[in-house]
């Protein structure tokens, strides 16, 4: 019996997508997660081998594990190997479990990322290093280690930085600093149990966010990849405008931005591993921002299995069974992610735009982020103008 381990397979909710495909493909699927079974999807309950609840909540403030929860977990994943064998892979495919998977891994002695590997993917500062490694362009930044040294860095930077944990997920707890009151005020209030990298911020008007998106086979070879253009940076969205994204065609992928993604992922090393990469474009340069090693978040794998007549999970799941998966895209088109915000006046009503664009809005749920909007339309298109003037028509407010 071949066993596959997921932690916390009821969030993100799509996680469960990836338990039906490896079952299909002949594993047992055992779960370890916060959530009463009772509360679990009854579609994730018919495809778990078995459930353990335990308390996942494991880190201190600063982001390490708590001996004693810790080992509540580890617990539950010895009971699950004593009971059904060896386990071969144990995943979350969540950026905040990576440290949590890492330790459940060497102490199981499965395969995979260790705590002792694990910096280099979580910390800011050490990607920045790979990515130089990679030949691929960083932009001036360093930890923060006392008042003096960041405030000579921000005058040194234009007097505009950006600043924020060194080992952080999304954009919590960072600041944008543009004056010397502004940086007094981020030192003090500061959570000094944390290290913080500081960067330059890139204000180029003509600057391009995209992400490097797809997962590795057994050699660090890529089985698949894309890419993705963001309406703006994670911390302007934070601002108040929801993230809007949408997928590049083949053929509209900039080579530098190919070129890029290709070195960064062979100088991170990363094997079996879904993997998001950032990247600032500006005047064809490509600046490395950071690397997750997870699937592209959210609705993101939905958006690439429509836009490219693909199954992720399933081709994941080929893989994890020991075969050399083709991804053979049936189409090339664009599925773009386009949200709302409760309370705003929109020109069309959700009724509306779903009788409007019933041939290309695809799927369309609830959020439940600030950064994700709180209602979610994905627009498929074959055209990029096409798929402008729909998200713009999601987006159209009354004057």
């Amino acid at each position: 019996m071949r066993n596959f381990i997921l932690i916390s397979p009821q969030y993100p909710p799509r996680v469960r997508f990836f338990a039906k495909r490896l079952k299909a493909r002949g594993f047992n699927v055992l779960g370890i997660g916060d959530a009463d079974w009772g509360n679990l999807d009854p579609a994730l309950q018919a495809d778990l081998g078995e459930y353990c609840r335990a308390d996942l909540s494991c880190y201190s403030g600063n982001e390490e594990l708590i001996c004693e929860k810790y080992a509540s977990i580890l617990s539950a994943a010895k009971y699950l190997r004593n009971k059904y064998g060896p386990v071969e892979y144990l995943e979350s495919f969540n950026e905040w479990w990576l440290p949590l998977e890492a330790a459940l891994r060497r102490d199981l002695d499965i395969p995979g990322i260790k705590p002792a590997g694990l910096s280099g993917l979580i910390r800011k500062s050490l990607m920045k290093e790979t990515f130089r490694a990679a030949g691929v362009a960083v932009v001036d930044g360093g930890t923060v280690t006392d008042f003096e040294a960041l405030l000579a860095f921000f005058e040194r930077s234009g007097r505009d930085i950006v600043v924020k944990p060194d080992r952080g997920v999304g954009a919590s707890d960072t600041f944008r600093i543009r004056s010397g009151e502004e940086a007094r005020r981020f030192f003090s209030a500061r959570n000094p149990a944390y290290p913080y990298f500081m960067e330059a911020f890139i204000g180029d008007p003509a600057r391009e966010l995209y992400s490097f998106d797809g997962f590795t086979g057994a050699s660090g070879e890529p089985v698949f990849f894309t890419c993705h253009r963001y309406n703006d940076g994670i911390l302007e969205v934070v601002g108040g405008t929801p993230l809007s994204y949408h997928n590049l065609r083949s053929d509209e992928i900039p080579p530098d931005l190919k070129a890029a993604g290709l070195a960064a992922l062979k100088a991170f090393g990363l094997k079996k591993t879904f993997f998001h990469i950032e990247f600032f474009r500006v005047g064809g340069t490509c600046f490395g921002l950071e690397i997750n090693a997870r699937p592209p978040g959210v609705l993101t794998v939905d958006m690439i299995n429509h836009s490219k007549g693909l199954d992720c999970w399933d081709l994941y799941a080929r893989m994890c069974a020991g075969e050399a998966p083709l991804a053979r895209p049936r189409r090339d088109i664009i599925c773009a992610y386009a949200a709302r915000v409760t309370g705003k006046p929109y020109q069309l009503s959700h009724e509306e735009l779903l009788t409007r664009y019933a041939r290309e809005i695809v799927h369309h749920m609830p959020m439940d982020s600030k950064v994700m909007g709180d209602y979610a339309y994905l627009v498929l298109t074959g055209t990029q103008e096409r798929r402008s003037e729909i998200v713009g028509r999601i987006n159209a407010l009354h004057a």
